[in-house]
């Protein structure tokens, strides 16, 4: 649980319309407003969701975006963005904090299942690094 007094940021706002059905931006701006915030929320969530930032596995130039581009349409990934452009130095933990090199956002129908694609995903190196 993240507590702020500003709402969340990356996949908050997309994590909690697609599990719960609760528009937080919607929320945010009703409570501003001082009109009552009551959204309807369902005794169980519509479905779960992973998502994380892949990190670079060693340091090197990213590679192409073409699998990356190509997982967007597989069923249960919402977003696969990239987050390097190919031809850039990228960081990898040998060196540094690595690179964030793309951001994945999947669905599924257990939070297990969800979290099992997500690193399914991430074994693909959908952005390669060449050194």
């Amino acid at each position: 649980i993240e507590v702020n007094a500003r709402m969340g940021g990356g996949q908050i706002h997309e994590t909690n319309l697609r599990c719960w059905g609760v528009d937080l931006v919607e929320e945010t701006l009703f409570a501003a407003l001082g009109i009552p915030s009551r959204p309807p929320v369902p005794p169980q969530p519509f479905c779960a969701v992973a998502y994380c930032y892949v990190n670079a596995p060693l340091s090197g130039k990213a590679g192409s975006l073409e699998k990356l581009e190509a997982v967007t349409k597989r069923p249960g990934v919402v977003w696969a963005k990239p987050l390097v452009r190919p031809g850039v130095t990228v960081v990898g933990p040998e060196r540094g904090l690595p690179t964030w090199l793309c951001d994945l956002l999947v669905t599924g129908q257990s939070a297990k299942k969800a979290l099992a694609f997500l690193q399914e995903l991430e074994k693909e190196n959908l952005v390669p690094v060449e050194q």
